[in-house]
């Protein structure tokens, strides 16, 4: 007789209570049916990064950023306004921008269409001789930009409110504990080791998941959790953001050294519903900001970028990041992908104890209810 149990299709829900919940269904990471549901339900209607005001300070200055199948851009239009657009022709649907950069005027690639940066639709070949055609009916349809501290996002619903509504304290908190904000210039885009390493076979969720708690820091990350003092360790949590704080560290640890004269002292984890993750680790000034992108319901891809004040590479630092805390996290969350398959899984618990220290789950808990809610609606 078989010794596997198969659970059945009984699901618990996610309960208030962290101490008392279930997390999601493992059916939420691997059902193909799942992430098409997300697309509309979560991707098209919340805020993602983009990048920094200074990409963006010129006319003609541009970014794009793919969100889930969509594909967006921002620009720096005549007026000096920052506007955003689906980044798709109007005419046979050709994609209008690749990466950065800067255009005089939008021209698809494809039949040569052409939209000022406004979004209006400048010329299209035989359209004068039309009488039918309206070069109003063609303009590049808009999507929201705001600034947060500098740090750009963009949301695909223009009714959708904005990030200060929804993450009330979020921009207050970054202003707060990021020494030199607001001198902080974007010095690069982060840098992976290989292309397989900034493209995770996982689910966006558990990419999440493993980013918003620290409660496998000790066992998984043991040179991370000798340079922070663990028991100094925080999680705020709010409604539609996190972070997570060591207020103290180790500037002689087994990760990587830094002066007890450079700016940052502290490391902080910020996330910000669905998909944004900002990073201050200890040493000279520096964020990281990263977007964690799904490509399909079992592949994420990372893009974003690394800030500071000079144009200057930590060395030791980056190495640690790179070659062997990503790595970490990476194995971790390509295992939990192949594990959830299992017919022998199917929910798990959040571990939280009563005061919801550092290192309890409550912040995957408060994922978990924003995922469910949002697909629920």
């Amino acid at each position: 007789m078989s010794n596997i149990h198969v659970f059945s299709d009984v699901n618990k829900p996610v309960s208030s209570n962290p101490a008392d919940g279930y997390t999601m269904p493992a059916k939420l990471y691997t059902d193909p049916a799942v992430y098409e549901l997300e697309k509309t339900a979560i991707f098209s209607k919340t805020w993602h990064y983009i990048g920094h005001e200074s990409h963006v300070c010129n006319t003609g200055d541009y970014l794009t950023l793919d969100i889930a199948d969509e594909s967006v851009f921002i620009i720096r239009s005549d007026d000096d306004q920052l506007r955003g657009f689906f980044n798709v022709c109007r005419h046979r649907a050709h994609r209008l921008l690749e990466g950065a950069g800067n255009v005089r005027s939008i021209v698809c690639p494809y039949h040569a269409w052409s939209y000022r940066n406004d979004g209006s639709l400048r010329h299209a070949r035989f359209s004068r001789d039309m009488p039918t055609f309206d070069p109003d009916d063609f303009c590049l349809p808009e999507i929201r930009v705001e600034s947060v501290q500098g740090l750009l996002f963009v949301n695909l619903d223009l009714d959708a409110k904005s990030i200060d509504e929804l993450a009330p304290g979020f921009k207050k908190d970054l202003g707060e504990l990021i020494p030199h904000m607001s001198s902080l210039r974007p010095l690069d885009t982060f840098a992976f080791d290989s292309p397989e390493s900034a493209d995770w076979q996982a689910n966006w969720k558990v990419v999440v998941d493993n980013y918003v708690e620290c409660y496998h820091c000790a066992p998984a990350h043991p040179a991370l959790a000798d340079l922070m003092e663990m028991g100094s360790y925080e999680h705020k949590v709010q409604h539609r953001w996190a972070r997570q704080i060591a207020r103290k560290t180790r500037n002689e640890n087994k990760a990587y050294t830094f002066g007890e004269s450079d700016d940052v002292q502290i490391a902080a984890y910020w996330y910000l519903w669905p998909t944004t993750s900002i990073w201050l680790v200890p040493g000279s000034a520096n964020l990281f900001v990263l977007a964690m992108m799904p490509q399909n319901h079992e592949s994420t891809v990372f893009s974003g970028h690394r800030y500071g004040l000079t144009d200057t590479t930590d060395t030791e630092r980056g190495i640690y990041l790179n070659k062997i805390l990503g790595p970490e996290d990476q194995g971790l969350c390509e295992s939990v992908q192949r594990g959830l398959k299992s017919q022998s899984y199917n929910q798990g618990r959040f571990m939280v104890d009563p005061s919801r220290s550092g290192i309890a789950e409550h912040g995957v808990h408060q994922f978990h209810k924003l995922v469910t809610e949002a697909l629920a609606k």
